[in-house]
């Protein structure tokens, strides 16, 4: 009679598959609440762009209000440097492009980087 080889999970292939979910795991703990802020940012900015003062508001005013919505929010990855408000002939444009670096494991870190920007005619 001849015996059959069991096939199976061994214990080696359970580690490997376990330390593949944990990291996939830990890199999304890393990176959720970087993205939850950037929906922050978005979202300051969609309620500045339906804002019909912004208009009239001063490029100084402006930067005001929205660093008054991300303090609210508590976003800390924007400052007030990485707010450019350009004005045009008939249009205004507000940008924001910044940087996220977080440490991830050991000397390895995560870097994300956001733009967002609209353009209002005036």
């Amino acid at each position: 009679m001849k015996q059959n080889k069991q096939q199976g999970f061994t214990f080696i292939g359970l580690v490997i598959v376990l330390g593949f979910v944990g990291m996939v795991v830990f890199s999304v703990l890393k990176v959720f609440p970087i993205y939850m802020e950037h929906l922050s940012v978005k979202k300051a900015l969609e309620s500045l762009e339906t804002d019909p003062a912004i208009r009239s508001m001063s490029t100084a005013a402006i930067k005001d209000k929205l660093e008054k919505k991300f303090n609210v929010n508590q976003v800390t990855s924007v400052d007030r440097k990485t707010i450019k408000v350009q004005r045009g002939t008939g249009d205004l444009k507000v940008d924001v492009t910044y940087e996220v670096r977080e440490d991830y494991m050991g000397n390895v870190d995560i870097v994300l980087s956001f733009s967002d920007n609209f353009i209002v005619n005036l």
